[in-house]
């Protein structure tokens, strides 16, 4: 590796081996120093909350962040806090790769495993009967609505027609019977004009 390529791969004192490695470290230099501007003159329970609110989010995964992290131990240090209240710096990586599985720390978190192809075909079977089954729902509750003997808002115009219907049948056999009583009794009320009748 030449000297300006050395140069280019180095952040902060430390020599990476990917220009990934370089981003991520260049971006963790930019956030240690907005915090560290935001730190000045805290009390050490202030760091020690930005301390813990880092470690829980994973903010560091560089040496650039995990030396920031370990400079802050030093500052609650001496700012008096006890030593068993400062929390250590957790490093979720394995530099001894001939450990056996028994000797591997254990990570905090574990990356979720990525779904399978079967599970995400199995997947969206459900969601496809899932929908079939609401459409025909839908579907069922429309039917019955439409079919329904109470006036709603999808049969209300029939609903109402057929009411109108019944009652001019109605009316119209009871003008029958009428008629029928006229024609026994011999009464004619048609030699009666408009006047004659209100009177």
């Amino acid at each position: 590796m030449d000297e300006k390529t050395k140069e280019e791969f180095t952040v902060n004192g430390y020599l990476f081996g990917s220009k990934t490695d370089v981003e991520l470290a260049k971006n963790e230099l930019n956030t240690v120093k907005y915090i560290d501007k935001k730190l000045e003159n805290r009390s050490a329970d202030t760091i020690l909350s930005v301390f813990q609110g880092a470690v829980e989010r994973k903010m560091f995964r560089t040496p650039v962040g995990y030396s920031y992290l370990h400079e802050l131990q030093k500052r609650m240090a001496a700012q008096g806090m006890e030593r068993e209240k400062i929390p250590a710096v957790p490093l979720f990586q394995v530099y001894n790769n001939q450990l056996n599985e028994e000797d591997r720390p254990r990570r905090v978190a574990t990356v979720p495993k990525k779904k399978k192809r079967d599970d995400v075909v199995r997947m969206n079977r459900m969601l496809v009967l899932i929908n079939v089954i609401l459409i025909v729902l839908i579907i069922a509750l429309f039917m019955i609505s439409i079919n329904a003997s109470n006036p709603n808002i999808l049969n209300y115009r029939n609903a109402i027609q057929n009411e109108y219907s019944g009652w001019e049948q109605e009316l119209r056999e009871r003008e029958r019977v009428v008629r029928e009583k006229e024609l026994q009794l011999n009464i004619d009320y048609s030699k009666y004009t408009d006047n004659d009748v209100t009177e």
